[in-house]
């Protein structure tokens, strides 16, 4: 062959005992021979052309990433205001004339990657990998500022809190410094009745949820009574039709349980400051009435609405004792007061009537009455604070506003 002479290589041929090609992917066969002859395949079937791009993509398409917490707020309630020690061996320190918020956060850890391209079937140009999950025992001021981590009490459980629905409820007792809160929707490892100090130490499990009649328990609403040495709080059962639903008593450790109603469906219950009362509600079909009991669970009944004169009965959901203890907010129903049955004060404050929270997820739910107002927080929206005459109502903490970067 004339040494001159361009050549033009068509196939594959040996040279000096080495292969030796004309076109890159001819080298795939023999590189790959388990595959068989992928030039082929490629020149003739383009899906598989696809099927190499997205795997480029996906091991090789990410342009840059970002690190991002994604926060839910939970349950709330107020308590004394808290210095934690600043040394180890120190303790905190408490301040009863001042009121601070305890709350529960649940904050999911994820790196977003962004693609060169867009995802063939999604359509998404980044791709989001979680790096782990983590809730936290927290408190602010009342006007939402000095926002501090006490405590990482779960690292990682089984499952997260689902904030979908109302999953978690929280009661501080003042006078023993103790929180009790229930987690109904998670993973078992977590849910049931809990509690701890309020600087985060001693955390305890007292009531762990169990099959009953193949339905499992769900624990709600603790409350203490106001000396701390018992616990009131909602028994039922999930995915029953009707609901079912009891309210019970126990003590510190979850022991000595005893049942203060029957049901089938009584919720939400609310010790008065005095520890003489209990507030629930009972439900009656679809209709939800604010109820009455001794803290024995004698005397039970509807609290009277002389307002009503068809009915004659509150309804609503929630309850939460005014701190004097003479007056009950409860969603639907407003503010009455306890004596009279009278309504104070209807319905609640409405986003839709305050222009500047238009477009945010706010309401009076979940409340907590407290010296400064009612705080509420409501299936992971976040926590709010409406004044006790229900015309103002502040934003503390929105979670769908709390995605921060790292």
């Amino acid at each position: 062959m004339n040494n001159n002479t361009e050549q033009t290589l068509t196939s594959p041929i040996r040279a000096n005992g080495i292969t030796i090609f004309s076109k890159p992917w001819e080298r795939w066969s023999c590189i790959l021979p388990k595959l068989g002859n992928m030039s082929f395949l490629l020149r003739t079937r383009p899906i598989f052309m696809a099927i190499l791009l997205m795997a480029a993509n996906h091991f090789c398409g990410i342009a840059h990433a970002q690190d991002f917490n994604n926060i839910e707020y939970l349950c709330c309630d107020w308590g004394p205001a808290m210095t934690l020690p600043a040394k180890t061996n120190e303790v905190a320190q408490f301040n009863d004339a001042e009121d601070e918020i305890y709350f529960l956060k649940q904050i999911t850890s994820f790196t977003r990657k962004k693609r060169v391209s867009k995802e063939l079937f999604s359509g998404r140009d980044y791709e989001d990998i979680g790096k782990g999950l983590s809730i936290y025992l927290c408190k602010m001021k009342a006007d939402g500022s000095d926002k501090i981590e006490i405590k990482e009490l779960w690292k990682n459980p089984a499952y997260p809190i689902d904030t979908q629905t109302q999953s978690t409820w929280m009661s501080v007792n003042t006078k023993t410094r103790m929180i009790a809160f229930s987690i109904t929707y998670a993973g078992s490892d977590i849910t049931g009745l809990w509690t701890l100090k309020l600087d985060g130490t001693g955390l305890k499990r007292i009531i762990e949820p169990r099959l009953v009649e193949e339905r499992k328990q769900a624990i709600n609403h603790p409350c203490w009574t106001p000396d701390g040495s018992h616990i009131v709080y909602e028994e039922g059962l999930r995915g029953t039709h009707p609901r079912r639903a009891r309210i019970a008593s126990c003590d510190t450790m979850g022991a000595s349980r005893i049942y203060l109603t029957a049901g089938p469906e009584d919720r939400q219950p609310n010790l008065s400051p005095d520890g003489k009362q209990i507030a629930y509600i009972h439900w009656e079909g679809w209709a939800s009435l604010l109820w009455i009991m001794k803290v024995d669970g004698s005397n039970a009944h509807p609290l009277p609405n002389p307002d009503d004169k068809r009915k004659g009965r509150h309804g609503g959901t929630y309850p939460a004792w005014s701190p004097e203890g003479r007056q009950i907010f409860a969603m639907s129903a407003g503010i009455v007061a306890v004596a009279s049955g009278k309504q104070i004060k209807y319905g609640k404050p409405m986003i839709q009537d305050i222009p500047e929270l238009q477009g945010k997820n706010a309401n009076v739910v979940m409340p907590h009455w407290g010296r400064a107002g009612l705080l509420c927080g409501g299936w992971g929206g976040g926590i709010q604070l409406a004044d006790e005459k229900l015309e103002k109502l502040w934003i503390l903490a929105t979670s769908d506003n709390e995605m921060a970067k790292k």
